[in-house]
């Protein structure tokens, strides 16, 4: 597990890839985004996306996803503090593959608590042509070990 203190303004994280399937598209624009262009490919053709477009909640999603499988591992996980950007460069198209590659933008050590502190993280999730289809900019709670806690 990765305290405040391991992680360095920099330091890259890249998390394996994920095949977007269109049944999971398709169910998460159902429930959460049903707007044509998700969930109709006749439909999407004749609007902006000129093709099925998995929505940008459900691509939010599946980032989420990957970046806890990139190795991240922070102490006490991945809690967010609020996103300061996001945006969907292009779209995210049944059958692509993604990854996200995160990188420590800053960190800001708390004055009052020594131990904890905010880390920003800067992620970019990319298609199998290396072409961004999300950035993402996240502040996130991070904290070193308290040595008055040293249980072992």
């Amino acid at each position: 597990m990765r305290g405040l203190s391991d992680l360095n303004i920099g330091d890259r994280f890249e998390s394996p890839t994920h095949t977007v399937e269109q049944e999971e598209a398709l169910a998460f624009a159902q429930r959460f985004d049903p707007q044509p262009f998700h969930l109709d490919d006749a439909a999407a053709r004749q609007s902006l996306f000129k093709g099925l477009a998995a929505s940008g909640w459900h691509t939010a999603s599946m980032c989420f996803r990957l970046i806890h499988d990139s190795g991240l591992d922070l102490r006490g996980g991945i809690i967010g503090q609020k996103i300061e950007e996001l945006r969907w460069p292009r779209p995210v198209r049944p059958g692509d593959q993604l990854r996200v590659v995160t990188t420590v933008a800053d960190i800001q050590r708390s004055s009052k608590h020594p131990l904890r502190g905010t880390v920003v993280f800067d992620h970019v999730a990319l298609n199998q042509n290396d072409e961004p289809v999300l950035f993402m900019r996240a502040h996130v709670l991070a904290n070193d070990p308290d040595p008055a806690d040293d249980r072992r």
